[in-house]
């Protein structure tokens, strides 16, 4: 039988999936890129409606950023119903991704790459007006630039 219980741990399941190793894109983790473009950028907030497959701004979706957002939120039905929900029980799926560009610390294991803080917080709100709130905090680096300049010291 389904229910709306779920949709608190799809919310969490959603959010760590997004942000997590498993979402790697090209030669970087999805965070790397999204932190890279931010940094290009100076735009430190992602939004995404999950069920309009709808991200903003535009300034920081690259090719490798879009095409793991539309595939994360294809999958975003498939965990409702796995989860013991239902799509008829969600309104709205949101997402948000942000960073302080003006905040960074050496990386644990190489001083030479900065990484910053960010904050993922997904929001579903069911049928009822009822909101399932997950929020994550954390740092992260560009890996991709981390790599570029390990090889390239590798073969100096």
């Amino acid at each position: 039988m389904t229910s709306h219980k779920p949709l608190k741990s799809v919310s969490h399941n959603f959010g760590h999936s997004f942000i997590s190793l498993m979402n790697y894109v090209k030669d970087d983790y999805l965070l790397g890129h999204l932190l890279n473009q931010a940094r290009q950028t100076n735009i430190n907030k992602l939004t995404v409606d999950i069920l309009k497959n709808v991200a903003e701004p535009k300034e920081l979706l690259t090719n490798e950023i879009k095409s793991s957002i539309e595939h994360w939120n294809k999958w975003f039905p498939t965990l409702v119903e796995t989860s013991g929900s239902t799509m008829d029980f969600v309104n709205s799926a949101k997402m948000t991704i942000e960073f302080d560009l003006q905040k960074t610390r050496p990386y644990n294991n190489n001083s030479d790459f900065l990484e910053s803080p960010f904050i993922c917080e997904i929001v579903i709100i069911d049928d009822r007006g009822k909101e399932y709130k997950h929020k994550y905090e954390g740092w992260w680096f560009p890996e991709q630039s981390a790599t570029k300049k390990l090889w390239w010291e590798f073969w100096k």
